[in-house]
């Protein structure tokens, strides 16, 4: 079964994926188990969920071929930064995702979880967690 995670975005990157200009997110590590639903947390100094997204696929290949598919399908990130975030791996990942939608002013995560912090890459969430986030929060 898949399951939905909270995953960690510098807010540069967040705002271009609820833009609609990155549909990709890379990542040195992923999800062991399968992942369908993303809610984006951007990090330091906005500190809220944002949004939220489905995962289409998962692509997993060298830097040179990451770098590929981002000229292809939209990385939002340049040649330059993506090599320096995957130095020293020789493979990496990057999450394509769909129907992107944005948090209406943010969400305070502290509010919906007791003793919360930020998630280092990303955190599983169970169902009833994806729904808080979701509930009543979608932009218009």
């Amino acid at each position: 079964m898949d399951r939905p995670i909270l995953i960690s975005i510098q807010p540069r990157f967040a705002e271009r994926i609820l833009a609609g200009d990155k549909v990709l997110e890379f990542r040195r590590v992923w999800a062991a188990s399968p992942v369908d639903k993303i809610a984006i947390y951007s990090s330091f100094p906005v500190q809220r969920i944002v949004g939220f997204a489905r995962v289409k696929v998962v692509h997993h290949g060298s830097p040179t071929s990451l770098w590929e598919l981002a000229r292809q399908k939209g990385g939002g990130i340049s040649r330059r930064q993506l090599y320096e975030y995957f130095r020293g791996k020789q493979t990496g990942y990057a999450i394509e995702l769909d129907g992107v939608v944005k948090v209406n002013g943010g969400l305070d995560p502290k509010k919906l979880f007791a003793d919360f912090r930020p998630p280092q890459s990303f955190h599983y969430l169970d169902a009833g967690e994806f729904r808080r986030i979701i509930a009543d929060h979608i932009a218009d």
